[in-house]
């Protein structure tokens, strides 16, 4: 059963302008994903208070907006981060009846009670990240949990980046592709990429690289890895060729990088091999394309490796996008459900 993906935005906000445009692009996403009326009520106000926050407090910062994958029912997932100060009392600013100067006296507790699901994380001088989702119906807790955020480069309306799901016969697929270079013939590759890896039999992980690099053939190319992961066994099967990082991350700390060949998938490849890993209960699975840098260490972060999937990937974001290219990040929490 493939898992729909798409439908990203990022608006930064610097000024009193952004926070309008950041609520009336939620709205519309909200509505494109067939959210309710009251339902899109609660967007906008969750989207005006993250954002008004932003400016007051750190003066700039972004929003991401993402359309929910269907499995999880018509939702939006909003999110804010900002580089600082950071919030001293994170309680207080939880509690009834604090609300940040100048709005309406919404405040990050009514966020939260006005969301489906919500998460946030601030550090001092490092900053804040707040994630709002708002759905329909509640997601069961049985349900595989994991969040992506794909941002295309600055100055481009398409992302090069692109990231799939699949659960077959028990097993999840994961896949993360990146197009050479950015812009509509990069996106064009990676939708290649994810066609090949949704409509296609899946034996092996290996199987489906070689699959992928005779069909990207016409393509400018890709640097393209993808997972298997077998629940039953506690295994992940794992191939890659390019510049997509890929690691199990232990909550309790440490992290073990994936393998993967230098090339490129669709025009040189030297060498294809298939590795074999062991995972245990609750380790996250985070894969990402080289508009993050490959230099994080999760647990600098005290306990975030604890937090929500979708908190993870924008903290992850936050710290290590370049700025200058397509940014894609999908991270998954694995356990037998």
């Amino acid at each position: 059963m493939p898992i729909v993906v798409d439908n990203h935005r990022s608006i930064a906000i610097n000024d009193r302008s952004s926070i309008g445009e950041a609520r009336r692009i939620a709205v519309v996403m909200a509505e494109r994903g067939k959210l309710k009326e009251d339902a899109c009520s609660r967007v906008a106000l969750i989207t005006t208070e993250l954002a008004t926050n932003i400016l007051l407090h750190a003066q700039n910062g972004e929003i991401l907006l993402r359309i929910l994958p269907v499995e999880w029912g018509p939702g939006l997932e909003i999110i804010a981060l900002d580089h600082g100060p950071g919030i001293s009392n994170l309680k207080r600013c939880m509690s009834d009846g604090y609300s940040t100067r100048g709005t309406r006296g919404c405040g990050l507790g009514a966020v939260q009670r006005l969301s489906s699901d919500f998460d946030i994380y601030s550090s001092q001088p490092q900053g804040t990240v707040v994630l709002s989702r708002v759905r329909t119906y509640q997601k069961s807790l049985a349900d595989l949990e994991f969040s992506a955020l794909s941002v295309p480069a600055p100055g481009e309306t398409e992302c090069g980046d692109a990231w799939h799901l699949r659960k077959i016969d028990g097993c999840l697929w994961t896949m993360v592709v990146d197009g050479l270079g950015h812009g509509p013939l990069a996106a064009a590759a990676a939708a290649e990429a994810v066609r090949l890896f949704s409509e296609n039999s899946l034996k092996t992980p290996l199987g489906y690289l070689e699959a992928a690099h005779l069909g990207l053939q016409s393509s400018r190319g890709a640097a393209l890895a993808v997972a298997e992961i077998d629940f039953s066994l506690h295994e992940l099967h794992y191939a890659a060729v390019g510049n997509i990082v890929s690691s199990i991350v232990a909550p309790a700390g440490g992290s073990r990088s994936l393998v993967s060949y230098n090339g490129i998938v669709g025009a040189q490849v030297r060498k294809l091999q298939q590795f074999d890993y062991k995972w245990h209960e609750g380790d996250l699975l985070i894969m990402h394309s080289d508009g993050i840098s490959a230099r994080w260490k999760l647990d600098q972060n005290p306990g975030i490796a604890l937090a929500d999937t979708g908190l993870i990937a924008a903290l992850l974001y936050r710290d290590g996008k370049r700025g200058r290219d397509d940014t894609t990040v999908l991270v998954v929490r694995l356990q037998h459900s």
